[in-house]
């Protein structure tokens, strides 16, 4: 399948091969502009090593990336990754535009649980709205789960960890208020 796909764009299915789709596919977000890409791109934070396209691009039908989507999610991964793979896009640009994402979603999400920040240190770790917060932002922006223990008042990063791995979303989603679920489903579309 993937010779097939590589034949179409005239290259073979090798190793050179593929470092020249990434190369082509490189350019063509250059040439489409990387901010409609949703990554922030100067001279450097260009690594010629390796590819800067870290999201957002998939080759297929629309039905190939919805399975993709899905398995993904099954999988235990987002829309933006984690684990190994989070670390790969955090240049200085990168974190920065993830931590005003992050920060501005906290506010709003606090505003919509109905919590003020100083509230956090109260709360378990296991509160809903905690939770809900945490994988938002662990999924959806650049910042670690150490600034998300921090914030929320978790903790620690295992903690924070911890308490995603064996977060029950059907659950969770029961025990939200409808203000809470809103910012989410909001927040989630934006992305």
């Amino acid at each position: 399948m993937a010779a097939e796909g590589m034949g179409r764009m005239g290259l073979a299915d090798t190793t050179a091969g593929r470092r020249r789709l990434v190369e082509r596919l490189d350019r063509m977000a250059v040439e489409e502009h990387f901010a409609s890409c949703g990554v922030p791109a100067t001279e450097a934070a260009v690594d010629a090593r390796c590819s800067n396209l870290q999201r957002g691009w998939y080759w297929g039908s629309q039905a190939f990336l919805e399975k993709l989507e899905y398995l993904i999610g099954k999988a235990g991964g987002g829309a933006s990754g984690g684990g190994a793979r989070k670390g790969q896009r955090r240049s200085a640009e990168q974190r920065s535009h993830g931590q005003a994402q992050a920060e501005s979603w906290l506010r709003r999400g606090l505003m919509a649980a109905g919590l003020q920040a100083e509230d956090l240190a109260g709360l378990p770790g296991s509160d809903p709205r905690k939770l809900a917060l945490a994988d938002l932002l662990w999924k959806r922006t650049t910042v670690g789960q150490g600034w998300i223990a921090e914030r929320l008042g978790m903790r620690s990063a295992a903690n924070v960890s911890q308490q995603l791995r064996r977060l029950d979303h059907r659950d969770l989603e029961k025990r939200l208020s409808k203000r809470m679920k809103r910012f989410l489903k909001e927040a989630r579309g934006n992305q």
